[in-house]
């Protein structure tokens, strides 16, 4: 019988975060570390994060390594992997944290390039399939069994009402770009897509102790149009958008014994907004 704590203790477990240095991402980082895991945290490091990065370094010591790399760059994963094998020789958990805002990202539909599409697509969706290659490698030479997941979206779920964007300013789009907030196609067909990788993998490596799901979060308040927000919270059944901590239970149910059962699944923390 495993006790309450024993079941969410990662003492032992090494955990890759792709896409670690942003909001959602660190604090996936500081839950994990809490838990007992050693982490890897691979991003872009700007100068907001990187001061960020080195208190971890400074609390955890040898527990983190950071590193830089693109997770659409098959020869920068490559070179990255390297350092991850030479840094613990194996890898129990994988959250594929990644979310691209190229320009032109809140393009209307009709007026959406190509280029837009092709970044988003690559650095949502064709990186976790790179970084998924790579990582069950590891994860097969690990004693325990393999944790693997993919942040997704209610978008990746239902498609986004656009009565949110109508009226919206590119003045207060917090995201910048010169275009007002909205939710992009390409967005939602990575989201979506990941669903799709998600139960692939799930089915392929369920035998090799890998398991695999996807977490789909809600919208989280960072500051953006008033007039959006109050939008988005009238639709939520709990009446509030998310704080940045409000993933933290979920990934660590995910990533612990805790879900050791659970498999090409989908968990939803949306505060009700996709419910009704």
């Amino acid at each position: 019988m495993y006790s309450s704590m024993q079941l969410f203790d990662l003492t032992g477990r090494t955990a890759l975060i792709m896409g670690g240095a942003g909001k959602m991402g660190i604090e996936f980082a500081k839950t994990l570390l809490t838990a007992g895991a050693d982490i890897i945290i691979c991003d872009y490091f700007e100068n907001d994060n990187k001061d960020l990065i080195s208190k971890f370094n400074e609390k955890f010591s040898e527990k983190i390594l950071a590193l830089e790399c693109d997770a659409s760059n098959k020869s920068q994963l490559e070179r990255t992997f390297k350092k991850i094998e030479k840094f613990k020789g194996s890898l129990d958990i994988l959250i594929y944290n990644v979310m691209s805002k190229p320009n032109g990202y809140f393009n209307d539909f009709e007026e959406y390039n190509e280029s837009s599409w092709d970044k988003v697509l690559a650095s949502n969706l064709k990186g976790a399939f790179l970084t998924t290659q790579h990582s069950i490698k590891l994860m097969k030479k690990t004693k325990n069994a393999g944790s693997i997941i993919l942040t997704s979206s209610t978008y990746g779920i239902v498609g986004p009402d656009q009565r949110l964007y109508e009226g919206l300013s590119a003045e207060d789009n917090i995201y910048g770009g010169g275009l007002a907030l909205s939710s992009p196609p390409a967005y939602a067909a990575s989201k979506s897509g990941l669903h799709g990788l998600m139960r692939y993998l799930a089915s392929r490596y369920g035998r090799n102790r890998i398991r695999v799901n996807c977490l789909a979060p809600g919208g989280v308040y960072d500051q953006q149009e008033t007039k959006f927000v109050d939008r988005y919270v009238e639709k939520t059944m709990l009446g509030r958008m998310a704080n940045w901590s409000d993933y933290n239970g979920a990934i660590l149910f995910l990533s612990s014994d805790a879900s050791k059962y659970m498999t090409g699944s989908v968990l939803i923390v949306d505060g009700g907004y996709t419910a009704w």
